[in-house]
């Protein structure tokens, strides 16, 4: 097969990024090689880009090469399709072009009858494991449809296989009346849920049942990892990565269940929590109250220094510095706050770490690579190129005391300064 160029590939990926059908078109138009690789994995979840398609021109301008609308990811936790993914007209349009409804689909866009069809046929598939291996009930928009497949056999606490989820965490911001009917069904529960749905009676019978359940956070310590594949749970996504549920009733603007929460928590947790909402008299008045109190923060909240880091949440980490948070403590992948400072281009969030004492020459993480390997590398990579200010986060780790890399790397603006420090090509 011929190769397609970078230039092409980089296009291709742009207009389609950008829903620009036309450029598409007329991509694939020109470039037979790239239709004859048009169901290949480039997307999310190793998907064909079928999969990813958000508007009807993009889908039809697809089909017109020749992409097959029922090319599903070869993601190993179980497979994505368009009806997995799309919106729902989107998705009614696909089955119009001829996409194949499954119980998956059938339960996320509410198609009771279709299901019905499916169940009755083979009661089997009511267990049937989907995208990320969730079962119909995680997919489940209406009450109608969760109470069909738990009257069919469903297991309302079924797991996913890659976030170890169950059917009403993953409900809880986008299907909270289907959440709070699997909660009355007798679901399994926990803080943050019965915080994200407002139920004030749940979260005080958790606090009865667990007082410990206060420092409850999405982080590992609280729902580990079950294999090195997986990818976490569900509640980073849908909640945020290391929130507690004092952040979770102000993000879902609950006042009176936050005071609730409050109200139950020791000054540990407090100091920790007044610092990721960004407090500063509070976490003064704790510090001045407490001599000492850092030192008796438990190995969970010793780390929050590091998670605030890497959800790029200055102000939090700002806080957590003055109060005292150990500035070597790990996140994510193992990697150090000066890590994530750099991956985010976080030029002040870089400096105070630096003037705290974080390491330049650390690669104990995940991918052996020092922070200034992280800034070069999110600079182009990352998951915001253009939201950071990487040049000068380079300047400033390498003024620190980095070592210089072998060759250049990075985006046009992070060259420049390497090529001042005699870094070639």
């Amino acid at each position: 097969m011929a190769e397609i160029g970078e230039e092409v590939l980089r296009k291709a990926h742009r207009a389609f990024r950008d829903d620009d059908a036309i450029t598409v078109s007329q991509i694939l138009a020109e470039q037979p090689e790239l239709r004859k690789r048009i169901n290949e994995p480039v997307g999310p979840f190793h998907s064909p880009a079928v999969v990813s398609v958000r508007s009807r021109q993009m889908l039809d301008a697809l089909l017109d090469a020749g992409a097959d609308i029922n090319a599903r990811s070869d993601w190993w936790a179980g497979s994505f399709g368009i009806l997995d993914m799309a919106k729902p007209d989107l998705a009614m349009y696909a089955i119009r072009c001829g996409a194949i409804v499954d119980v998956h689909s059938a339960a996320r866009l509410d198609l009771l009858d279709d299901l019905k069809r499916m169940i009755e046929a083979d009661p089997s598939l009511v267990h049937a494991k989907g995208g990320d291996g969730q079962t119909p009930l995680h997919f489940a928009n209406s009450i109608e449809i969760a109470e069909y497949l738990l009257e069919h056999g469903a297991d309302i606490d079924a797991l996913d296989i890659d976030h170890v989820s169950t059917p009403a965490q993953y409900m809880v911001r986008g299907r909270p009346e289907v959440a709070r009917y699997l909660i009355a069904r007798g679901c399994k529960t926990d803080i943050l849920m019965a915080t994200a749905l407002g139920d004030a009676d749940l979260v005080a019978e958790h606090l009865k049942r667990d007082p410990e359940s206060i420092r409850t956070r999405v982080s590992d310590e609280y729902f580990p990892l079950i294999n090195g594949d997986n990818g976490g749970s569900i509640y980073q996504w849908e909640l945020g990565w290391y929130v507690s549920a004092h952040q979770v009733a102000r993000q879902f603007g609950y006042p009176s269940i936050f005071e609730l929460l409050w109200n139950h928590s020791p000054a540990d947790v407090k100091l920790v929590a007044a610092c990721w909402l960004g407090d500063e008299s509070t976490v003064d008045t704790l510090l001045l109250e407490n001599p000492g109190l850092v030192a008796t923060l438990q190995p969970a909240e010793q780390r929050q220094l590091a998670h605030a880091a890497r959800n790029n949440e200055l102000r939090a980490v700002l806080l957590m510095l003055k109060a005292g948070l150990p500035v070597a403590e790990r996140s994510q992948h193992r990697a150090t706050t000066l890590h994530w400072a750099a991956w985010h281009g976080n030029l002040e969030m870089a400096k105070v770490l630096l003037a705290s004492g974080a390491s330049v020459t650390d690669s104990e993480n995940d991918y052996s690579s020092t922070p200034l390997s992280w800034a070069l590398y999110a600079s182009v990579e990352g998951w915001d190129p253009a939201g950071g200010d990487y040049a000068a986060t380079v300047e400033s780790l390498i003024t620190a005391g980095s070592k210089l890399p072998a060759q250049q790397s990075g985006s046009p603006a992070v060259r420049g300064v390497l090529a001042t420090h005699g870094v070639k090509d």
